[in-house]
């Protein structure tokens, strides 16, 4: 059988055999971002301390999504938590599966309540000093944020 026979032949046989349709699974991916963010910082923490605190507002404009975890160069660990009272007095709780962020919402991460809790700082901080943390979202991309410093006392008017 010579080659344009045998071309010819699988032509027919491709062209006469009925056609499944190859369906190959898509790689899960983020969608793109739809929570953005505004005001992030970190209170300046006292000079020995281990931990500081990190405040910032989570804006939702797509569909429900949650703040899974967040990590940065400048700690060892970076938390997500809550405050919440117990009886008279309030608690610091880790939040392990992180924080819901409704559709069309706003989420404040703040003092007394939601923050990001920044463990084993590298080097001491200073105000005015910028603190890049990356969030992760179990919709919306990662997002890689600027955090400042501030002196949180100042911010209340308890120090001048």
């Amino acid at each position: 059988m010579s080659r344009s026979s045998c071309a010819a032949l699988l032509a027919g046989l491709l062209l006469s055999s009925p056609v499944m349709p190859v369906v190959a699974a898509a790689p899960q991916a983020h969608t793109a971002a739809t929570v953005s963010v505004s005001d992030p910082w970190v209170r300046l923490p006292p000079p020995a301390a281990t931990v500081a605190a990190g405040y910032v507002q989570l804006h939702n404009g797509g569909g429900e999504d949650r703040l899974l975890s967040a990590a940065s160069p400048a700690f060892a660990e970076v938390q997500i938590h809550a405050m919440r009272m117990d009886g008279e007095v309030m608690r610091m709780q880790a939040l392990p599966d992180g924080l819901a962020v409704p559709e069309g919402q706003t989420v404040a991460l703040q003092p007394g309540g939601y923050h990001l809790m920044l463990l084993k700082p590298r080097r001491p901080l200073s105000a005015g000093q910028t603190v890049r943390v990356t969030l992760r979202f179990a919709r919306s991309a990662p997002q890689v944020v600027d955090f400042s410093v501030r002196d949180g006392l100042a911010l209340h008017g308890a120090a001048k």
